[in-house]
């Protein structure tokens, strides 16, 4: 989902906006309706299974040669 961070210059909060492409919109804080605000730049989420292999941990009848081997 589109959901950016902005933090307000006039009153210092900081807040979520979702922002649908192709749809203008002037945003405007919620505390105090200032449009002097900035676009944060925030980490991206990354699920705990990224960068793990597909089979990894998921082997149930271990080989004499390794797990998964298909040989």
């Amino acid at each position: 989902m589109p959901i950016f961070e902005f933090s307000c210059r006039a009153c210092g909060k900081f807040f979520e906006k979702l922002l649908l492409a192709g749809r203008e919109e002037q945003i405007k804080c919620p505390e105090c309706a200032s449009e002097d605000v900035e676009k944060k730049i925030s980490a991206p989420f990354l699920p705990s299974s990224v960068g793990k292999p597909a089979d990894s941990g998921s082997c149930s009848a271990p080989k004499a040669d390794g797990c998964g081997s298909g040989g």
